[in-house]
């Protein structure tokens, strides 16, 4: 049997919803017909509703799961429930926490018999860099830094590279100071396959994900880039976001700035509003606190829309709906706004609201808004960007 681990930066059913390319994948590492898989949430100190969101996407594939939680274990004998499994699969959370309650319940050397056993094993985040010599943790509050793990795969990881801007800095610090091994970085969305402690194949749930080898010799760090294979197709789709999908988002919406908007502003107005910085938290906000859609085309975010609904004032605030410039005028629009239209609906809302660039002004005409003041500017980083206030009624 070969020894498999699959480690993923970011991504799986936690953090992409809408997308099972990676959970997918690492069903398929097993031979069995319908895989038993076990959910190992340790790392969030086996959090009622991970468990629960393991199981409802779980359940729509071709396998058996089961959890094991630590903190309310449904059976004293660890080893027999987790070796007789095919898959085990570790969530995200505290590394550090995770590895000390391994070691004092024995797991540690289970999931050592586990792999030697040939049972595959998977996760995401800290169930990505626990099978490494090293990695980069958040463990610590306030800082990143080092962290000893199981050295089932030689070498140091660290996850999330694109998804938190500190990651990159950290990991070429530490190995900078000689504080850390050379290792491989991953962005949310990227899974590391090894077979037999080499890496068989990089393979990410979108195309514009990335893994880094990072080195060092005399000269410094050295980061080089590593294209994965994309697991999706080619298809043009509108699906709702997930957290995965953040820093693509900002990506699509300062290129439609960039590309769409330009003729209409002034060089200094588009380099104040379309070349901000990624904020993680800003975009994770949005994405689980309002109605957000992707356009994705071949893989690629390639435009958005935001939606903020206020039911007791039957009202909704249009945050932006943004298409690079490849992809305007085919339709994709039209059919965000219908999307946009019937959630309205869904809740009672009649009435949307929204600022408009002076760019899609015409557009939203199209699809039935009036302007309401011609002369409405956002201030972004000390810039005004004039815009035009505008209101859509549903009938």
């Amino acid at each position: 049997m070969n020894k498999q681990i699959f480690a993923m930066g970011g991504g799986g059913f936690s953090m992409e919803k809408n997308n099972p390319l990676l959970d997918k994948y690492v069903l398929s590492l097993s031979s069995k017909p319908k895989p038993r898989i076990c959910f190992l949430g340790t790392a969030s100190g086996d959090a009622q509703g991970y468990i629960e969101k393991f199981y409802e996407s779980f359940k729509n594939y071709n396998c058996e799961p089961t959890h094991l939680a630590l903190f309310k274990a449904h059976t004293q004998d660890f080893a027999a429930f987790l070796l007789s499994q095919d898959i085990i699969y570790v969530g995200g959370g505290n590394t550090r926490n995770m590895l000390v309650l391994w070691k004092e319940w024995g797991l540690d050397k289970i999931l050592s018999q586990a792999y030697e056993k040939g049972i595959v094993l998977a996760g995401i985040s800290a169930g990505s860099i626990c099978w490494f010599e090293q990695g980069v943790t958040d463990s610590i509050p306030g800082t990143l830094s080092k962290l000893n793990c199981l050295g089932f795969i030689r070498g140091s990881n660290c996850p999330h590279y694109n998804g938190e801007t500190e990651r990159r800095p950290a990991f070429q610090k530490l190995l900078m100071d000689n504080k850390i091994l050379p290792g491989i970085a991953t962005d949310d969305g990227v899974g590391l396959h090894y077979v037999d402690g080499h890496l068989e194949k990089i393979v990410s749930s979108h195309p514009d994900a990335k893994a880094y080898r990072l080195t060092k010799d005399a000269s410094g760090v050295s980061e080089k880039q590593v294209i994965p294979t994309y697991l999706g197709g080619k298809d043009t789709l509108i699906r709702k976001a997930s957290l995965v999908d953040s820093y693509s988002i900002h990506e699509a919406h300062m290129r439609s700035i960039q590309e769409v908007c330009a003729p209409d502003y002034s060089e200094e107005q588009i380099q104040a509003w379309g070349q901000r910085q990624y904020n993680q938290e800003q975009r994770h906000s949005s994405i689980l606190n309002n109605e957000v859609w992707v356009l994705e085309a071949q893989g690629r975010i390639e435009g958005y829309a935001e939606l903020k609904t206020f039911p007791n004032e039957n009202m909704a605030t249009l945050y932006g709906l943004y298409i690079t410039a490849n992809h305007i005028k085919k339709g994709h629009g039209k059919k965000m706004m219908e999307l946009i239209k019937e959630k309205c609906r869904e809740n009672k809302i009649s009435t949307i609201r929204f600022i408009s660039t002076i760019t899609s002004k015409k557009f939203y005409q199209e699809m039935g808004a009036e302007v309401l003041d011609h002369n409405k500017a956002l201030n972004i980083n000390g810039v005004d960007i004039p815009g035009v206030a505008m209101e859509l009624k549903l009938s």
